[in-house]
C-alpha cells in the first residue's frame, strides 16, 4: 500500500472521528503527512512497517491512550512523549533503541510498558516516575542488573524479566507488594532471591533455565502463597525435605503444578 493510500485511510479516520486507527503491516517507511489531524484517536497501531525517524508527529496526540510502534526500524524515541499524559499502554517491541527518552518517564497515566528485544543494556534510575505502572515486560534486552528505582514501582503486578544477564534483584525488590507474577527465565540466577521470598502477593514465578543448583527448605517454605514456581532446566540435584506430599497444602500445589526434572532422580508430576 502507497503513502497516498495510506493518507486516504487517515483522511476517512479524521472526517468519521475514529477513536481506533490501524495503521499496522503497510510497508511505511515515514509516516503519512496528515496523521497530526488524527485529533480524536485513542488506540492507533503502527507495528510492523518500516519506520525509522523518530515520530515526532505522535507528541501531538494528546487523546492518545494505546500506543503500538513494534516491529519498525526506531534507534530512538521522539521528544516530547510527555505530551501525551492520556497515555496507558506503550509498545515498542523488537526496535534497536538502547535507551528510553527522560521526558517519556513523566508520562503519569502509563499502566503498561512493552519494551522486548530493545536491545537496553538497563533501564534509567527515573523510572521510578512511571508511578501508575502495573505491567512491565522488557524481555529479550542485555540487563545485567535493576536499578533500586526500580521498587519503587508500588502499583507493578505483572513484570518480565526474562531473558536477559541479570544475576540478582535488587535487595528493596521485596517492596514491589502488589507483585503477582515474576518471570526471570533465561538469566544466570544461581539461586531464588532472597528478596522475593514472603512476598505476600506473588502467585507466579517463572526462574526456567537458569543455574538454581539448590533450593533449601526455608527457601521452599518461605514462598508461602506461590502457587505456580517453574524450575525446569536448571541445575538441581536434590530436593528440600518438604518437597514431599505430607507437607502443607501449599506446598503441594507447587509440586503439582510444573514438571520438577533432577538429573539424578527425574521425576514427573
Amino acid at each position: 500500500m502507497d503513502l497516498l493510500e495510506t493518507e486516504a485511510i487517515v483522511n476517512k479516520a479524521v472526517e468519521k472521528c475514529y477513536e481506533i486507527v490501524n495503521l499496522s503491516n503497510r510497508n511505511m517507511t515515514i509516516l503519512p503527512s496528515n496523521i497530526h489531524k488524527l485529533t480524536k484517536v485513542k488506540k492507533l497501531m503502527l507495528n510492523d512497517n518500516k519506520l525509522v525517524m523518530p515520530p515526532s508527529e505522535l507528541t501531538d496526540l494528546i487523546t492518545l491512550e494505546e500506543l503500538t510502534l513494534d516491529n519498525n526500524n526506531f534507534t530512538m524515541l521522539p521528544s516530547g512523549m510527555s505530551k501525551l499524559q492520556n497515555l496507558k499502554f506503550f509498545s515498542v517491541c523488537q526496535n534497536h533503541l538502547y535507551h528510553l527518552p527522560p521526558d517519556m518517564l513523566e508520562l503519569k497515566s502509563l499502566t503498561q510498558l512493552w519494551l522486548v528485544g530493545c536491545d537496553f543494556g538497563n533501564l534509567p534510575r527515573e523510572i521510578n516516575k512511571l508511578v501508575n505502572l502495573e505491567t512491565i515486560s522488557v524481555r529479550s534486552n542485555k540487563l545485567s542488573d535493576l536499578p533500586v528505582e526500580f521498587c519503587d514501582l508500588k502499583l507493578l503486578r505483572w513484570c518480565c524479566l526474562a531473558e536477559n544477564q541479570l544475576f540478582s534483584l535488587p535487595e528493596s525488590f521485596s517492596n514491589l507488594k502488589s507483585l503477582v507474577y515474576l518471570d526471570v527465565n533465561k538469566n544466570s540466577f544461581t539461586s531464588i532471591p532472597e528478596c522475593i521470598t514472603g512476598m505476600s502477593s506473588l502467585l507466579t514465578l517463572m526462574i526456567r533455565s537458569n543455574q538454581v543448583a539448590s533450593m533449601s527448605d526455608d527457601t521452599l517454605l518461605a514462598l508461602s502463597n506461590i502457587n505456580k514456581l517453574d524450575l525446569r532446566d536448571n541445575v538441581l540435584v536434590e530436593k528440600p525435605a518438604h518437597w514431599k506430599v505430607r507437607t502443607i497444602n501449599h506446598i503441594v500445589l507447587i509440586r503439582i503444578s510444573f514438571n520438577f526434572v533432577f538429573p539424578h532422580c527425574e521425576t514427573k508430576h
